[in-house]
């Protein structure tokens, strides 16, 4: 699938396969995607090359890189915190007919300080993420641009967009594009939340 413009998540993507930093596997998902003539991608790994060149090598002699760079600068990346978009990196939802998710199932994941995420559904091909959202009383989440259109349904609790509260049984619709200032809890809140995957943070 060729794309149209470069997320935040693909140009992370793009950026460590140019540098040859991906391992074998997901090097080899993303060559295909180049080799199947996705223009974007093909223009943005150029163009990190030519600028690591420039600014890193320009006149200076090549050296082999010391032995284990590639195994440290890794695992540097793994240590490094929870990125606050955790459904970022949740796999595809089994392509099955009927998809369910019982009420104990699924790992509520850490997003923010008082801030959970549990995956419902995800659809890669439709940028579409599917997830309950649970906040803490006193919690809050970072301003974020919307890739898509993001709908979110208070199940309990309270939740205040920067202008207005919802409670439970209250429902809203972001555009894209459209920003959400922090959003915050003063009891503590259940949200039902189908969004972008690649929704964009602000702070």
């Amino acid at each position: 699938m060729a794309h149209h413009q470069i997320t935040d998540e693909l140009l992370d993507r793009l950026t460590l396969y140019a540098l040859d930093l991906l391992d074998e596997e997901d090097a080899g998902e993303v060559g295909r995607h180049l080799d199947q003539g996705c223009a974007v991608c093909r223009r943005e790994v150029a163009e990190i090359r030519e600028i690591f060149a420039r600014s890193l090598v320009g006149d200076l002699e090549l050296h082999q890189p010391p032995p284990g760079l590639r195994r440290r600068v890794l695992a540097a990346v793994e240590a490094a915190p929870a990125v606050a978009q955790v459904w970022k990196r949740w796999d595809r939802s089994p392509a099955t007919d009927l998809h369910v998710v019982r009420s104990g199932q699924g790992d509520w994941e850490t997003v923010a300080p008082g801030v959970d995420a549990r995956q419902l559904y995800v659809d890669h091909q439709r940028d579409s993420i599917t997830m309950m959202v649970r906040m803490a009383p006193g919690a809050s989440y970072a301003p974020h641009r919307h890739a898509g259109p993001e709908q979110c349904y208070v199940l309990e609790g309270d939740l205040f967009d920067g202008s207005q509260t919802f409670y439970a049984g209250d429902f809203q619709c972001a555009g894209v594009g459209s920003v959400h200032d922090v959003q915050s809890t003063r009891n503590g809140c259940l949200l039902l939340i189908v969004s972008s995957m690649h929704d964009q943070l602000l702070a």
